[in-house]
């Protein structure tokens, strides 16, 4: 008998039942990956799935630090940077590519490259990202077909919380430009509208505290949408298929714009005019020298406002000075002038009214002599203001029972709300108000008679109730600043009384 060969029918099965099990238990195809570029001050994670980042956060610091403030730019369902076009089977195409990522690191930046994984009939699509170990810059050179686009959403995380009343002021998200003469907002609420981004600027969105900013390689054409409440939407459409940009994902603080572009400092302040700007900078600068002086950003506030007190204490001085002298000339004058009021009219009234202030030595100008210090405090004011509204070091910094010197105090929550007002009871402006009521209670000023004394006092009173409205929802480290203010007032008016 022939001898059998080998490999016969059973072997055959089995080797069939082998590879049905090996099929069974062998690993599903290659799926798309996340790559993950990790620096001391942010993250980014891109997909090997489109090309585009799944996860972007800052951090005001380095991000590993317990307690660190970190602010997410792109998220699941939260923010987010996406293919675009005219017809929407281009974005969905771009939108499935995928890639295969190489990771590279320099002692500059990390870098990752995302190749397409299956090279098609078309022009190869290399996706490029850069991010800085130092900075708050991502840098992107993005490829694309002819018509597509790049789409740069902001989310619900970056609105800051919700102020009633004019603090409101403070909760905004923009579409902003920015360049050497300033920022200026773009304004998309109205329908889409088209601009140009100049490789000399940068261009993006930002709230109080926070920025999302690119600056084009090349000029490039940009539309901004409002398609929602503090929602912005960038389109950015390059010429040529290719889109180079650089990212400034970070806070709205001196030196983490500075180290970047000077330029990007101009978002700082930016709706002052110049010298009330560089004045907001120099308090700004100062507060921070006493902070760190003392430790802690409450009490570095209510040094300021005595810093402050005493760095004016000349030109207020001199403006008191004045302002004592038309006391006394408004006290001579003010009884002739009543009586010529009461008994003449018209023209024979205003010969009669010159007549009185030429017999008293006294221009008819000579009130504008009290505006002096009304002149040199009020630009301090402002700046001051300013400062502490957009001073990041505030945000989420706690004095005595203040939880967040960069919103109202909160020291109860009411069980309703009030128009205006808000649900919560601020305690800081009913102080800051006690103080100006105490101070124009006991203040005396001998170079004026009862009657203007008592006008005084009134117009005191209605003064301390008109900032009790406007400061009442403003954040803590403001209405902290005024308080400490009219105390180093009223300190003052208790030593002049002694």
């Amino acid at each position: 008998m022939a001898p059998r060969r080998p490999g016969g029918p059973v072997a055959a099965g089995l080797a069939w039942l082998g590879l049905a099990v090996m099929a069974c238990v062998a690993p599903p195809p290659a799926t798309a990956a996340d790559v993950a570029l990790r620096s001391a001050s942010v993250e980014v994670t891109v997909s090997e799935e489109g090309g585009l980042p799944l996860r972007w956060i800052s951090c005001a610091g380095a991000c590993a630090e317990p307690g660190v403030v970190r602010q997410q730019l792109v998220g699941p369902g939260d923010g987010a940077l996406r293919w675009s076009a005219a017809q929407s089977a281009q974005a969905a195409a771009m939108t499935a590519r995928r890639y295969v990522a190489t990771l590279q690191e320099t002692p500059e930046a990390l870098i990752a490259e995302l190749v397409p994984a299956v090279d098609g009939d078309g022009p190869r699509l290399v996706q490029r990202y850069e991010l800085s170990r130092r900075t708050h810059v991502l840098r992107m050179r993005l490829s694309m077909p002819p018509g597509v686009g790049l789409e740069m959403a902001s989310g619900a995380a970056l609105i800051p919380g919700q102020l009633p009343g004019f603090g409101a002021a403070f909760s905004d998200v923009d579409a902003v430009s920015l360049d050497g003469a300033g920022q200026q907002r773009l304004d998309g609420t109205a329908q889409p509208a088209g601009f140009t981004a100049s490789r000399e600027g940068w261009a993006g969105v930002r709230s109080r505290f926070w920025a999302w900013l690119a600056q084009p390689a090349a000029d490039v054409a940009l539309t901004v949408q409002a398609p929602g409440p503090n929602r912005r939407v960038l389109s950015w459409t390059p010429p040529d298929g290719v889109l180079d940009l650089a990212f400034y994902a970070g806070p709205v603080e001196w030196k983490s714009l500075r180290v970047v572009s000077f330029d990007l400092t101009r978002m700082l302040f930016a709706s002052l005019w110049e010298p009330l700007r560089w004045l907001c900078l120099a308090l700004l600068f100062l507060l921070g020298f006493i902070n760190a002086w003392v430790g802690s950003a409450g009490l570095a506030i209510v040094l300021l406002s005595l810093a402050v007190k005493v760095i004016l204490y000349p030109a207020t001085h001199i403006a008191d000075r004045w302002q004592a002298e038309v006391n006394r000339a408004q006290s001579r004058l003010q009884p002739r002038l009543a009586e010529i009021r009461r008994q003449f009219r018209g023209e024979e009234a205003h010969r009669r009214t010159l007549q009185a202030y030429r017999e008293e030595g006294v221009h008819p100008l000579y009130t504008f002599k009290s505006l002096a210090g009304f002149a040199i405090q009020v630009p301090m004011f402002i700046a001051a203001f300013d400062m502490l509204a957009g001073n990041f070091a505030l945000d989420g910094v706690a004095f005595l029972w203040i939880a967040d010197l960069a919103a109202p105090d909160r020291l109860a929550r009411l069980p309703f709300t009030l128009p205006f007002f808000g649900a919560d009871l601020n305690l800081l402006p009913f102080l800051m108000s006690a103080v100006s009521i105490l101070s124009a209670v006991v203040q005396q000023e001998p170079s004026l008679n009862a009657a203007l004394q008592l006008r005084q006092r009134r117009n005191l009173h209605l003064m301390a109730l008109a900032f009790f409205l406007l400061f009442y929802t403003f954040p803590a480290g403001m209405v902290l600043y005024w308080t400490a203010n009219n105390f180093w007032h009223l300190l003052k008016v208790l030593l002049l009384r002694r």
